[in-house]
Formats: structure tokens, sequence, C-alpha cells
């Protein structure tokens, strides 16, 4: 595992004006530092016009701030890009030499091309081997691409962006004739269908956010959220709905952001309609992770982004970091006949079992839960970031019938609940005998006839006693229970 040299990236959008410090592991970087400032750029420059004295002055300001806080972190690297609003203006260039002057460094003016490529490459750091179409809205542009055998091809962007559409509202007296004439000059809706459809940018982000509200979606993360597009044209009617901003106080979302969502609800209509999207999967992660990503090597945008996550955690929490290696093979008779999706999972469970020794007791479930779905650990889907949170929370004193009728849990099936509660007994089995040394090779796990045996080494027999015939009963518990919903021959197997 490599870890990231501390990077703050500056992003001078048409919207907002966001600086993000990554940290941590380099193939699934942490957010150690996070602010945006609410900056319409893009009602300014749309249509090559130019930006003011008072908003140049304003803007480098924000950044002048923004690098301050970079420099007192000791960050070495720091990026500084724009986007739409700065492409647009005819006078982008006295912006960029005013920073340059007051932080010495340089604005990269990216094209919309290229922030279609980057947004690209973003998806490939969250969502490894992606497949598909990507979607990054911003303030006043829009882009695509299309990734395939983690190469990007097809990058184009079109000015379809909520701050545009509203300008282009008073120019067009047939608005969504225009919108679909210039969307299928930037991609091909036989591109588009029947493949994975990415969305990246805060509006896609918001509008997913109130979607989750209105069915009471139990978990809060957006990252990896799937939902069919026939049943989100309901929320999106919602937020075109005349009444929709009189509603302010109930989203939780930012009055600047709201304002912007009834054009991007149109435009996602569209898309849908147009380009036959059947599925659409939101991403927090666009250009700036995509950034991130092109600077790794190969050798790291190979490596799995949750288990490098897993890795960090692990090192920089566990008690015992070099036990798990030992812990995922020595219960490997409980997940031999699985998936290799479902093993990866696993795998991630014994490096992250062990991190919530510090808690109290009681607080133990509720530190691991915290971790796995409130954290951006990368790499997950929604059922997999679940069934990992069940597993760790099964690990400690969890009781399955609480935890089965808990509406987060229902996330996943009851045989892949009931295979979290095997898999989390059995760590809390491991966990009885973990120290500086590995004792785990000295002691045989076996299962016969569907209970767990250990056979001792007599230089380890004294590490036996009370507790350890505890944990064998309830991993014995766990086993019959999910006898109960598959059969004797195959018990865990297509999981």
């Amino acid at each position: 595992m490599k870890i990231l040299k501390r990077i703050g990236i500056i992003d001078i959008g048409s919207n907002s004006i966001r600086l993000v410090v990554f940290d941590g592991p380099k193939r699934s970087p942490l957010y150690l530092y996070n602010e945006k400032v609410f900056f319409r750029l893009g009602m300014q420059s749309f249509g090559g016009k130019p930006f003011d004295s008072d908003t140049i002055e304003a803007v480098s300001r924000i950044i002048n701030r923004y690098v301050a806080i970079c420099r007192n972190m000791e960050i070495t690297k720091i990026i500084m890009f724009g986007t739409s609003a700065l492409r647009e203006a005819s006078n982008s260039d006295v912006l960029v030499e005013l920073v340059r002057k007051k932080t010495n460094i340089g604005v990269d003016v990216i094209s919309g091309k290229k922030e279609a490529f980057y947004a690209a490459q973003g998806i490939l750091l969250g969502f490894p081997n992606a497949k598909g179409v990507i979607c990054d809205l911003g303030g006043n542009s829009v882009e695509f691409a299309y990734i395939r055998k983690n190469v990007v091809t097809e990058c184009n962007s079109v000015l379809l962006g909520p701050l545009s559409i509203k300008k282009l509202g008073r120019e067009f007296e047939n608005l969504d004739s225009y919108m679909r004439k210039q969307l299928l000059s930037v991609i091909n809706a036989n591109t588009a269908k029947d493949n994975p459809f990415f969305l990246i940018g805060g509006s896609w982000r918001a509008i997913a956010k109130i979607h989750m509200q209105r069915i009471k979606y139990p978990l809060k993360i957006i990252q990896g959220y799937k939902v069919e597009s026939k049943k989100l044209k309901k929320t999106l009617a919602f937020i075109r709905d005349s009444s929709f901003l009189n509603k302010y106080d109930q989203m939780n979302i930012s009055l600047e952001r709201l304002e912007l969502l009834p054009p991007s609800a149109r435009l996602l209509e569209i898309i849908i309609d147009e380009l036959q999207v059947k599925e659409l999967t939101f991403s927090s992660f666009g250009v700036r992770e995509g950034l991130i990503y092109q600077d790794l090597s190969e050798v790291e945008k190979r490596k799995d982004p949750l288990i490098e996550a897993a890795k960090f955690f692990q090192k920089k929490e566990s008690r015992f970091p070099e036990m798990s290696k030992h812990t995922f093979n020595w219960i490997s008779p409980l997940y031999k006949n699985l998936p290799r999706k479902t093993k990866r999972v696993i795998l991630a469970a014994t490096k992250l079992h062990d991190i919530a020794w510090i808690a109290h007791p009681d607080y133990k479930t509720e530190m691991c839960l915290e971790l796995v779905t409130r954290s951006n650990i990368s790499g997950l889907s929604h059922k997999e970031r679940v069934f990992l949170a069940a597993i760790l929370l099964f690990r400690h004193k969890a009781k399955p019938e609480k935890i089965f009728n808990i509406r987060f849990f229902k996330i996943i099936s009851r045989k892949k609940r009931k295979i979290a509660l095997v898999i989390g007994r059995g760590l809390r089995l491991a966990s009885t005998f973990f120290g500086e040394k590995n004792l785990l090779d000295k002691i045989d796990f076996s299962l016969r006839a569907d209970e767990v045996e250990l056979y001792f080494q007599p230089k380890v027999a004294c590490i036996n006693g009370e507790v350890v015939d505890r944990r064998i009963q309830e991993l014995n518990k766990a086993l019959k229970s999910c006898l109960t919903v598959e059969t004797k021959k195959n018990k865990f197997s297509n999981s």
C-alpha cells in the first residue's frame, strides 16, 4: 500500500469554488479537508462575456485563502484548474494572471473534452474496472465520456448546465427541442443504450439525495447509489413542480443548490428518454479524483481501492495489524464456496474488524457501522457496504434477531445477512487468539457435519477455555441458522 503525499486541489467551477485536500492510500484517497464557496461565475461568463473587476478580485481572495490553508498544512503540491466559466469568459486570462501573481501557482483552464476525460478517470478511481457512459453536470456545461476496458473515449462537452439552461430559456421558445438537439450532437444514443450510466456533479447528487429522502432509503451515502430511471422520474417531476422551492426547509440542501435543480431535473429527463437509460449510478468521484487517478502508476491503478483503504485503516487503528492475513486464511472453511466478489468483502472485513478496540464495549458496533456506512471508502456498492457493516457488527456482540429487523440491513438479502453472521462470528472466534505472535497456525479450524472443530497443538493447548467454547457455540448457532435458508449440499454458493 502506497500513501499519497498530501495534495490540495482547487476547482474553479461555474457554480462554486472548492478546495479538497486528499490524504491516505493512493488508490483510495481520503478527504482530509473539503470546503466550498458558492460563486456563480458561469452567470457572468455565458456567451463569452467578461468577468467584472469585482468578481475577479473576489475570486482571487477565495483562492488566496485556499492556498494559505494548504500551505499551513505543509502541502507542497497544489493543483488549480478552471472549467466552463473560465473557458467561456473573454478575460479569464486576467483572473488567471492575478491568481498567479498572488499565489505563484498557475491555473490550468482545461478544455471541455479534458474535463470529460478527467471525470471518467474519477469514475475509474471509485469504481474499479467500470464500464459505461459518464455524465458530469457542472454549472454551465455537461460532459460525456465512454469507458471500456479502463480506456476513456468519446469525450465531449456541451453548454447544457443549469445556469446555461436558465440563460437559454430566454432565447429559445422551444427549449426542450434545443436541449435534445444539443445533447445528441455530443453523444450517440447507441453508446448509452443498455450500458451503465454514471452521474457526476453536485446537482445530480442533490437529486439523488432528494430521491433517497422521498423513498426513505436507509443509507445516506451517495457514492454508488443506483436507481432505475423509471423510479427516479417521479422525483424529477416533483423537483420540476412550481412549488418545489417552497419546500426548502424540508430538503437539508442549500438554497443555492436547490435553485439549480429544476433545470437539472429537466435535463436528466431528456437524457433518460433520448438515450434510453434504464439505470443510473450516482458518483461522488469526478474531475478532482480523476486528477489523482491519472498520476497513479499502472500497478497502482490495478489495485483494489476497497482493500487498499482497509489496509490503511488496519495499519492505522488495529491492535495487531499483521493478524489479518492469517485470519482470512484461518476462517477459509466458512467462505470457500462463496463467489469471488463476496470473498473480496470478507477479506476487507478481516482487515477492519479489529479497529474498534479503543471504543467502549457498548459502542464498538456503532463505531464499525459509522466507518463503513458514512466514510468515503470507495470500491463498494451499497449492498457490499451493508454486507461489510453486518460482518463487522456480528464480529462484536450484535444480536442477529435485532440486526435482521433493522431496515438498513434489509438492503441485502436474508441469505447475505446470514452469511455475514457466520463470518462475523468466525472473526469473533479468531480474535480470541490475537497477539504479537500468530497462534492461528497452531490451531486447526475445520467444519464437520456443519459444526466447527478446533484442534490445539500441545504448545498452545492452554489458550483453550470457556470464552473459546462460548464463541464456538455462537458460530455453530450461526451456521445452523444459515442452513435454514440454504440446502446442505451447497449452503453458501451463488451469494
